[in-house]
Formats: structure tokens, C-alpha cells, sequence
């Protein structure tokens, strides 16, 4: 019986991919969960992943901190504060998505790669300054 149970456990460990979740919220590898999006992983505003390993998750705390509601993984940061992408300004105060173009024309127009999974940036005298992690 103890060499039936030793098999099973090595079957489950070798084959993970059956024993793990995967949804369009998170990731599994390098020894966490962390949140991702359509695009890949997200982070927070200092290019670090969001872990979300128990309840008391960065996410969670990031979510919070951020006034954003449970689940977002589709913000900006701009210095150094998420926004929702509808809640976004550019450094003059505009709105982003109400200008013509919105999100994907700011980002084209400010050197933000297509498919990268967040954006943030920081204003300086008035100027969009790209963040980009890798």
C-alpha cells in the first residue's frame, strides 16, 4: 500500500499542470501565484509582481492602497499611483481616455511597446517620462 501511495504522490508531482489552477487571473511559477492580464504579468507602480499567495495578498494591498476595485489587472501608473484606465491623466490634467485616440494612441504617442501588460509613467515639467520594466 505504501508503494501505491509513493507512486500516486510522484505521478501528481510530475505532472503539476493537473494539480494547479490556472485561470486568466494568475500565474504559477518560480514559486508563487502572481496577478497577471490578457498581456502577461502586472505589477505594482515599482515594477515588482503582484503576488496574491494568501489572503492578505500584495494584490489585495495593492488594490486597497489604490482605491481600485478586487480583480483589477488593467490600470496606469502614473507617479507612482495606479489609476483605473477611464480615471487616468495625462501631465496636464486631461483625461486620457476621453481624448481622441484615448489610452492606445497615449501610449503609441509615448513609446509604450503594444502587448506590454502595464503602463506607468511619471510627469516631469509637464512631459509623459515612460517606466518600463521588463
Amino acid at each position: 500500500m505504501k508503494i501505491i501511495s509513493a507512486i500516486m504522490a510522484g505521478v501528481c508531482l510530475l505532472s503539476l499542470t493537473a494539480c494547479i489552477k490556472m485561470d486568466s487571473k494568475t500565474w504559477i511559477g518560480g514559486g508563487g501565484e502572481y496577478l497577471k492580464n490578457e498581456q502577461g504579468m502586472v505589477g505594482d507602480c515599482r515594477g515588482n509582481n503582484i503576488s496574491m499567495e494568501n489572503q492578505q495578498a500584495q494584490a489585495v494591498q495593492f488594490w486597497q492602497k489604490n482605491n481600485l476595485p478586487k480583480g483589477t489587472t488593467n490600470y496606469m501608473c502614473k507617479d507612482g499611483k495606479a489609476y483605473l484606465l477611464n480615471k487616468v491623466t495625462d501631465c496636464q490634467g486631461k483625461l486620457i481616455a476621453s481624448q481622441p485616440g484615448g489610452i492606445m494612441k497615449f501610449r503609441r504617442d509615448n513609446g509604450f511597446p503594444d502587448g506590454y501588460s502595464y503602463v506607468a509613467f511619471i510627469c516631469s515639467s509637464g512631459n509623459v517620462k515612460p517606466i518600463m520594466w521588463e
